[in-house]
């Protein structure tokens, strides 16, 4: 399987090809890909590449996969709504939302694009949700429709609201939670962000706390900005870190061993991080209407309620 992607134009020139490709394709490290590239496995314009090639701006790059098994991801995702320019996904837990990693297919756009029938293939989401989190994933039909509502996510102006089962009883109710977060720039998992006094201001509303049992609960939340992992950075900062979201509840050191064998690695409590978004509402910028799309709590997440309240 040969896979082609064209390096950005305002890519500042002399970068090294090996630390351009480890750099935006994460799946290999910068020793792996200088492998590749010595196996001739990778070109630039057609030309097989060599290890001391720099990485041109507006250059095509080919990297010759072979034949391999992606990631199992789950594909039952349901379209909940349709107008002529937006698609509201009901998307479930262990699913990608754009390609990563060796997830080339098993992602939500590329099956919308590729394998749903209809196909969209102009789809294109207008925010994400992470692999593990369910629920209201916003996707456009065009470009247009693509920038106009990113532009409102920009100005605030869609709301979501969030189910998050958590470890432990808060025992504040309708709060306000504001604590700045920032990446990691600490640890060695290049995608985690933490508490960070210098980040960027970051708020969820709680607006509902629900025991489950004697020892969990299930909080209902609003972000009120859109930082990455917001809802699991502040739960954890809390004491009341979500069911299931390993890398916010292991050591780095537990988590990396995690990661590279997630099969044989043990003491998970939940498959995935116990977090889903039910709904967005957002006035509809072609149709001048309040428009809310709304998923109802999945089975795996329901049938972990049942179990911690022992029923």
């Amino acid at each position: 399987m040969i896979f082609t992607s064209t390096i950005p134009d305002n890519l500042k020139a002399g970068k090294e090809l090996s630390t351009y490709l480890s750099e935006r394709f994460t799946y290999f490290s910068r020793d792996k890909w200088l492998e590749k590239i010595r196996e001739k496995k990778v070109t630039i314009n057609g030309v097989i590449a060599c290890e001391c090639d720099t990485a041109l701006p507006g250059a095509q790059i080919s990297y010759d996969a072979g034949e391999f098994e992606e990631p199992p991801a789950n594909l039952n995702y349901k379209i909940i709504y349709e107008d002529k320019w937006l698609l509201g996904i009901d998307k479930p837990g262990n699913l990608l939302v754009h390609r990563a990693g060796k997830s080339f297919r098993n992602n939500l756009i590329y099956q919308l694009r590729a394998v749903h029938d209809p196909k969209y293939v102009n789809a294109q989401s207008v925010h994400r949700l992470d692999r593990d989190t369910s629920g209201v994933v916003l996707i456009a039909k065009t470009s247009e429709a693509c920038s106009v509502m990113g532009n409102l996510f920009v100005k605030n102006m869609v709301e979501k609201e969030y189910l998050a089962i958590v470890k432990g009883i808060p025992e504040f109710q309708k709060s306000e939670i504001s604590i700045p977060i920032g990446k990691d720039r600490s640890s060695l998992i290049g995608y985690k962000y933490r508490p960070d006094p210098a980040g960027k201001f970051s708020v969820t509303m709680v607006e509902e706390i629900t025991p489950i049992g004697k020892t969990h609960a299930l909080m209902r939340m609003r972000p009120l900005t859109g930082r990455t992992h917001q809802i699991r950075i502040h739960c954890a900062a809390t004491g009341h870190p979500i069911i299931g979201d390993k890398l916010y509840t292991m050591s780095e050191s537990q988590y990396i061993k995690w990661r590279e064998n997630p099969q044989e690695y043990g003491g998970i409590d939940f498959p995935r991080h116990a977090l889903h978004c039910k709904s967005i509402s957002f006035k509809h910028p072609y149709m001048n209407t309040l428009c809310t799309i709304t998923a109802d709590l999945p089975d795996d997440l329901s049938n972990l309620i049942s179990e911690l309240k022992g029923e």
